[in-house]
């Protein structure tokens, strides 16, 4: 039975030992687990909203371009994209929100105006105003701006189907003949 609690012990032991390696203090210094896990767990959160409401976009843009595609018009194809540029961007400010509302509930910041503006300049990567986290929570920031990068460049792709199907659009309403 003691070589069992020996074991034991030495197995316990492991998580301190592996902490105490230089290269995990540093990496602990410059990202703290805190950070590191709040802020991830929230980046996954952000990017799974996003694929539900891009699905939501992109199936709506289907739909839609296949029945325009029927009787092309050109202001349709317009009506189209500035339709889901819209709902684009109420996903990205709901993204904002979650952001906010994350570090409301959190007691990060203490209302919801200045953790919507700090979430919104961070998220989009502006990064201008006053720094408003509290000392240990620095690095959530990037966090917070990699989330945005991630969905951005994703919108952008969505954006660039969207231009093609419109000017799709736009080439079959050209193309047919005019009825004066």
């Amino acid at each position: 039975m003691p070589a069992s609690h020996e074991t034991l012990g030495r197995l316990e032991a492991i998580p301190q030992d592996i902490a105490g390696l230089p290269f995990f203090q540093h990496l602990t210094q410059m990202m703290p687990a805190a950070d590191f896990l709040f802020g991830g767990a929230m980046l996954i959160l952000i990017v799974l909203v996003h694929a539900a409401g891009v699905r939501l976009v992109t199936g709506q843009v289907v739909r839609r371009s296949q029945v325009i595609l029927q009787r092309p018009k050109a202001w349709r194809a317009d009506l189209l994209m500035s339709g889901m540029v819209f709902l684009l961007l109420a996903l990205h400010v709901l993204e904002i929100g979650l952001w906010s509302a994350a570090l409301v509930w959190s007691d990060l910041v203490t209302d919801w105006r200045s953790a919507a503006f700090f979430a919104g300049n961070t998220y989009t990567t502006i990064g201008y105003g006053e720094v408003i986290l509290p000392v240990g929570w620095k690095m959530l920031a990037p966090v917070i701006a990699i989330s945005g990068l991630f969905t951005f460049g994703w919108s952008g792709s969505v954006l660039v189907d969207l231009v093609g199907r419109c000017q799709k659009i736009k080439d079959a309403a050209a193309s047919r003949p005019s009825r004066a």
